[in-house]
């Protein structure tokens, strides 16, 4: 048998897979991030009202707004970007399965907290 063949197709469905991940990479990752502030998203803010459990009703409201709408925005603009840098780590034949096992990592720990 012949394995230069083997691995030359391996190799090219691999690159097949990359082609199609590569280009929406960003929005990609944007989802992944999603995803793990939806997973961890309640530990987050279990933290936060631990801290702001003793403010009084307007403070407590206000620290809420201000970390929903500039913590969570804030977390997701940063690290999408640093994700997108992870995966260009993986180089082009790794790089489309890299995405999909990420994604069933994902779905793994969504499940693990009862999520799915």
């Amino acid at each position: 048998m012949d394995w230069s063949l083997l691995t030359d197709a391996l190799t090219q469905i691999l690159h097949f897979i990359t082609s199609l991940v590569q280009p929406h990479l960003y929005a990609i990752s944007l989802a992944m991030m999603a995803t793990l502030l939806v997973i961890y998203g309640d530990n987050v803010m279990a933290l936060l009202r631990q801290q702001i459990g003793s403010l009084g009703f307007f403070l407590k409201v206000t620290v809420f707004i201000l970390f929903c709408a500039f913590g969570f925005g804030l977390i997701t603009q940063y690290l999408t970007p640093l994700m997108v840098e992870l995966f260009k780590m993986l180089g082009q034949t790794w790089l489309g399965i890299g995405v999909v096992g990420v994604f069933y990592l994902l779905g793994s720990l969504a499940q693990r907290k009862g999520i799915i």
